[in-house]
């Protein structure tokens, strides 16, 4: 299995990184590498479907405070699509 990250959801961390490298380089790094690694984790084997049912059907959100990662699992590929990525508040 692998992880897919569509162009939608490059686009939020771009967004996110921006938002707080404003402030800090350095915490927009570590911001955007946590996230990363919390969908890197998706690949632990078992760790898949560890995200909530998402809102939309076929989706699940994986909860990496106060951001939420929105995923689907794509059986027939053998991959992880990330969607998007969205700050708790944010609405959608």
């Amino acid at each position: 299995m692998n992880i897919v990250i569509r162009d939608s959801a490059a686009a939020d961390l771009e967004l996110i990184y921006a938002w707080i490298a404003r402030y800090s380089p350095r915490a927009a790094d570590e911001v955007v590498e946590q996230l990363l690694e919390r969908m890197r984790g998706l690949l632990i084997p078992g760790m898949a479907r560890i995200g909530r049912p998402g809102r939309e059907k076929g989706t699940r959100e994986l909860v990496e405070r106060p951001y939420i990662i929105v995923y689907e699992i794509d059986e027939t590929n053998d991959q992880i699509v990330v969607l998007g990525v969205f700050h708790g508040r944010q609405k959608r």
